[in-house]
């Protein structure tokens, strides 16, 4: 919202050219459609634009499709050089590390570090964070909470039941749905681990 007000006000004040430089772009996962959702990324690059932003710089968007919202010029700079010369600096006996992927997503990205540094890969496999379906699943619903009164002569089968803010309806509990193991997919061990 800051960067939009002064955009806002360099815009009222006859600026030729605004350049936002924003070197993590927020919203930047959010950048497909999910179930009915909206995609936040198109919204936020079109509220660059109308408050008058004619060009923008930013560093490693989750995808590089995301410079199609915009109607003005995106520089999307790479971090990975900087980062790679940090690694070969920093860490003394980086040929013994072995660059993990946080995820399958991940992996490309880490394919390219592990090429450019010339180390093996690993990845690590599992549940994801934030995977998309964990919203819509029943696992962050509220706690059950137990009742045991009968509304309208019927009875659920469960003790626990779940309260709904409509009076004389109760649902069953959502049992959460187990998740798998996470695993390490590469050999790691006694090994420097980076993970990207």
């Amino acid at each position: 919202m800051e960067l939009l007000v002064m955009a806002y006000a360099c815009k009222t004040s006859c600026a030729r050219n605004i350049i936002g430089v924003i070197p993590y772009f927020p919203y930047s996962k959010q950048c497909k459609m999910r179930k009915r959702g909206s995609i936040v990324c198109k919204l936020l690059a079109c509220m660059l634009a109308k408050a008058g932003l004619t060009h923008i710089i930013t560093m490693d968007l989750h995808q590089k499709e995301i410079q199609g919202f915009f109607n003005i010029p995106v520089d999307n700079l790479r971090a990975s050089p900087f980062l790679l010369q940090y690694i070969q600096d920093e860490i003394h006996d980086y040929r013994n590390a072995i660059i993990v992927a946080k995820s399958p997503a991940a992996a490309k990205r880490a394919q390219s570090y592990a090429e450019r540094l010339r180390l093996g890969l690993a990845v690590i496999h599992g549940e994801a964070q934030y995977a998309e379906y964990d919203m819509v699943d029943g696992r962050h619903s509220p706690p059950a909470v137990k009742n045991t009164s009968i509304h309208s002569g019927l009875e659920l089968p469960s003790v626990h039941r779940l309260q709904v803010p409509f009076p004389g309806i109760e649902l069953p509990m959502m049992m959460p749905k187990e998740k798998p193991p996470i695993t390490v997919v590469g050999d790691v061990g006694g090994r420097i681990a980076i993970i990207v």
